[in-house]
């Protein structure tokens, strides 16, 4: 699939993360990202997105998990699992599981073994809940 690089909606999704760690990002960011940009992402974008997220560096992943943790819809919440699975970076899994422990939705067995990696890397005084509660969700889903 090619995209048209003069894409306004993703252009505009990319500007808000920015183009550095420095880039203006506060903790309501995400909730704008998620109420102004990706309400009106359409298949195409999402498809972009999910094919170039995990190009992407550290900061913008995680910004991007953030706001769509927010957003929650079907497309987002298939991104976040994405991220969980196929990340390359331990912060943006756990980001993933939070986000995706808190929009409770249903997890497939396939991700247990994912979520058990961070569990397992984490030190234990430092494994939050949510940790658990998506790990039981997961392994509890049937083959």
């Amino acid at each position: 699939m090619t995209f048209n690089n003069t894409d306004e909606i993703y252009e505009k999704l990319c500007s808000w993360i920015g183009d550095s760690e420095e880039s203006n990002w506060t903790e309501y960011s995400t909730e704008l990202v998620a109420k102004t940009i990706l309400i009106d992402f359409k298949d195409q974008h999402w498809s972009r997105l999910e094919q170039e997220i995990l190009e992407k560096p550290e900061y913008w992943q995680q910004r991007c998990a953030v706001s769509l943790g927010e957003d929650r819809t079907e497309h987002a919440i298939k991104i976040l699992k994405l991220l969980l699975s196929n990340s390359k970076y331990k912060d943006v899994k756990i980001i993933a599981i939070y986000e995706l422990d808190w929009a409770e939705v249903p997890m497939e067995k396939k991700y247990s073994s994912h979520i058990k990696e961070i569990v397992d890397s984490t030190p234990p005084t430092e494994v939050e809940t949510e940790f658990y509660s998506l790990l039981k969700k997961s392994e509890a889903a049937p083959q």
